[in-house]
């Protein structure tokens, strides 16, 4: 069947017998499965995508790695093997070309090649890595292969981002990083014939939290005056949209345009901060490495985000500071209060202590939607303390008192 290690007449048995065996996991009935089943099942099926991604990778970096694979996709009427493929199966071209370009650039990462091929890194991990890939970061990318695939593999896609950040930072101490997120700060806006506008615009990370809370306010604001006044609400990306060209109109001066709200809340840990403020006096001071699992060497928005210490000083100038104690677990001295709801300061205590994210799994809430929650309820003897608290966003919350109460009945 083979020849020279190639297949020969027999090249698409491997793919008959792989599209049998989807067609009977298909025709299998799913009402005969209980639902931890079903939910065992969705999670591997997802497992198996990634590594059917990871064939489509390098089976397309095959075709366009081969000696004779520009003259054949030539004579076939293509220029790249995206382009075959996309109008061979009715794809989007820009669907496949980044399927292309990860199975090309994984060639040179044999210890990401395989992560993906076990179904541990996704095609949006491979492309985030790649994104890392400059010739001032590719030694230390090779090196941390190992250290990045168990990111991906130890926690949810939130978490790999967020150490996959603190790693850039700690592997650019000298700042080239937010000098260049910075110089990609831009807004784009054309105007269509009919008058109205579309636009784009791209942020470093301390603008676009600015912007983000901001937007996030003012579009809750809407929506709460929405709801009441008409007893439903514009669709969330309306809300957005009006929210900006509210936040221009007050920000042009129009009465009513404070907020109470800080634009960008900081983490820094004190270590770093030290740090960072002994450098500006003498800077051949060495500088203190990022460490997202370090309470005192951690850099990061109040949802986790990373920020590069040099892109911090950008805050200093301006910043109001509060000190939060952590231990060495990342939690917060506990204090006790005397009321059913937490005060603004322990909600502030927990979003630090959580990074800003929903307790329930993997879930994705923005900022602007998390409670204070008690554990245990205020209802059944919990008391109002820190280590009582959770931060739930707003229909998780919801549904665990559903429960209580689906319980109490």
């Amino acid at each position: 069947m083979r020849k020279g290690g190639f297949p020969s007449d027999g090249h698409s048995d491997d793919l008959t017998a792989l599209k049998a065996a989807l067609d009977g996991v298909a025709d299998i009935p799913l009402a005969c499965f209980p639902v931890t089943k079903l939910a065992e099942r969705a999670c591997e099926l997802q497992r198996l995508s990634s590594q059917l991604d990871s064939i489509r990778a390098t089976t397309m970096a095959a075709i366009e790695s081969a000696a004779e694979g520009p003259e054949v996709l030539r004579e076939l009427g293509f220029r790249t093997a995206p382009q075959m493929v996309a109008a061979r199966t009715g794809a989007k071209v820009e669907d496949v070309r980044p399927v292309a370009k990860a199975g090309s650039w994984l060639i040179d990462f044999p210890l990401f090649a395989r992560a993906f091929a076990d179904g541990i890194l996704t095609l949006r991990h491979v492309r985030d890595l790649k994104a890392l890939d400059k010739p001032r970061t590719r030694h230390g990318l090779l090196e941390a292969q190992g250290y990045l695939v168990e990111l991906a593999r130890n926690g949810d896609y939130r978490d790999f981002c967020q150490g996959l950040t603190y790693w850039l930072n700690a592997a650019d101490p000298d700042g080239e990083e937010p000098k260049e997120q910075v110089a990609k700060t831009g807004c784009t806006m054309t105007r269509h014939s009919d008058g109205s506008v579309s636009g784009k615009f791209h942020l470093d990370p301390l603008s676009a939290a600015a912007v983000g809370t901001a937007l996030e306010d003012e579009a809750q604001r809407l929506f709460n005056q929405q709801t009441e006044e008409h007893g439903r609400a514009d669709t969330p990306r309306q809300r957005r949209g009006q929210a900006l060209v509210d936040l221009m109109i007050k920000g042009a001066g129009v009465p009513g345009s404070a907020t109470t709200t800080p634009l960008v809340n900081l983490v820094m840990g004190w270590e770093l901060f030290q740090n960072l403020i002994e450098r500006l006096d003498d800077p051949t001071i060495q500088p203190v490495e990022v460490d997202a699992k370090d309470p005192n060497r951690r850099c990061e928005l109040i949802d986790g985000t990373p920020i590069h210490p040099n892109l911090a000083l950008m805050t200093m100038a301006v910043a109001e500071f509060k000190r939060i104690v952590l231990d060495t677990k990342s939690k917060a001295i506990d204090v006790s209060v005397k009321a059913r709801g937490f005060p603004p300061w322990m909600k502030e205590v927990l979003l630090v202590e959580g990074r800003g994210r929903c307790d329930s799994p993997a879930c994705g809430a923005p900022l602007s939607w998390l409670q204070a929650d008690h554990i245990k309820p205020y209802s059944k003897g919990g008391k109002t303390i820190l280590a009582n608290g959770q931060l739930l966003c707003d229909p998780h919350n919801k549904w665990k008192r559903d429960l209580h109460q689906d319980d109490a009945a």
